[in-house]
């Protein structure tokens, strides 16, 4: 089993988002041997479902995230891909864990568009374009993962 962690800063609006919407195109793929969970770097939200605007947008796309709560990265973590959504979660994901043995990406790095880092709904209120941003990078993440697996 591969196993995908999208992380940001407190596990409420953009990695949960990430992990709905990629168990959706892994679903709509028929793909089930890919496990998808959403981790925080900060831990104010433990426990907490996804951030109402999140819920909101998700709901809006019919996707799923039912019993889905904030969680913490750990220094045990230990996933195949790590996907972060900004330079900061980057940067707090190396000082959690600076023996990351899976490979860490920003999630745009499978996205054709300028920005480099997914913005925080929590202080922009735009979680209709976050959600653009991270539907349109999942299905090239989930060809990069495929290809990748075949090659290893």
């Amino acid at each position: 089993m591969t196993t995908v962690a999208f992380v940001c800063l407190g596990n409420i609006c953009r990695s949960p988002m990430a992990e709905a919407i990629m168990r959706q195109r892994l679903n709509e793929r028929g793909i089930t041997d890919i496990n998808v969970v959403s981790r925080g770097t900060g831990d104010w939200n433990l426990g907490q479902p996804p951030h109402e605007g999140t819920q909101r947008i998700l709901n809006e796309h019919g996707i799923p995230f039912d019993g889905m709560i904030s969680e913490l990265l750990t220094p045990q973590d230990n996933f195949d891909y790590i996907i972060a959504m900004d330079q900061s979660n980057v940067d707090n994901i190396k000082r959690i864990n600076p023996n990351l043995t899976g490979q860490l990406f920003k999630l745009l790095e499978f996205s054709d568009m300028a920005e480099t880092d997914v913005p925080d709904p929590y202080y922009t209120n735009n979680f209709e374009g976050v959600y653009n941003m991270i539907q349109s990078s999942c299905d090239r993440l989930i060809d990069y993962i495929v290809k990748d697996r075949k090659e290893q």
